[in-house]
């Protein structure tokens, strides 16, 4: 039994093989190796893209994780704290007083004011002490109520004639020789206008702007006091 006996070509590149009966068989061994490299040629492209393709999800992946480290929330420190209550510190409870009220204004009705002037008021003379309560000090209201009963019995048309010639009008007898000019230009009143002392309202607001500043010494009433 004759062996094939393996030879080289001429040109050193592809063997060929000398069958028993003689011939070559060079071209089938050509092909198979061509075979082969094609092979691996596409093996080594595969792996091309497989590398890519790997190297994208890396890049991707890392992305992903630097965004989601540079949102997440930090932690407070003060949330975290836990405090402990201070050892030996016992709590006391305080027990509320009660609540004392303030002292209560005695308030005076109209009537009972009254009656230490007449024993038949009408609502007129109410309606005067009322004025008096709005514009005089707490502490002058039974002054002014006495001055004005000694003035014009709380009559608010009374007018009274002095010696020299001048006037006095209204419930506090307001004096027209200049005192009441000036008082009712003092309240934002017409000082040209008389007649505006025998309204009771502008005629209690004047005297108490005039008791503000010279007290009773203005009224020679202020002896009923």
């Amino acid at each position: 039994m004759r062996w094939p006996q393996r030879h080289t070509s001429a040109a050193g590149l592809e063997p060929w093989t000398v069958s028993p009966d003689g011939s070559q068989s060079a071209v089938e061994g050509g092909q198979n190796n061509l075979g082969g490299g094609l092979k691996m040629l596409e093996a080594r492209d595969r792996w091309k893209r497989v590398q890519r393709h790997s190297h994208g999800l890396i890049w991707t992946s890392t992305v992903a994780l630097v965004i989601s480290l540079s949102v997440m929330p930090t932690t407070s420190h003060a949330a975290t704290t836990i405090s402990h209550p201070i050892r030996g510190v016992m709590a006391e409870t305080i027990k509320s007083s009660p609540v004392r009220e303030a002292p209560r204004t005695r308030t005076v009705t109209a009537t009972a004011e009254l009656a230490d002037f007449t024993s038949a008021p009408t609502p007129a003379d109410g309606y005067v002490v009322t004025l008096i309560h709005q514009d005089f000090p707490h502490r002058a209201w039974h002054d002014a109520e006495a001055v004005a009963w000694c003035e014009s019995k709380f009559r608010a048309t009374d007018i009274g004639f002095d010696s020299n010639g001048t006037h006095d009008r209204g419930v506090f007898q307001l004096n027209d020789g200049g005192t009441e000019e000036y008082l009712m230009a003092m309240i934002g009143q017409n000082p040209k206008n008389l007649n505006l002392a025998f309204n009771p309202v502008l005629n209690v607001r004047a005297a108490a702007l005039l008791y503000a500043r010279d007290g009773w010494s203005q009224w020679s009433c202020a002896s009923a006091i």
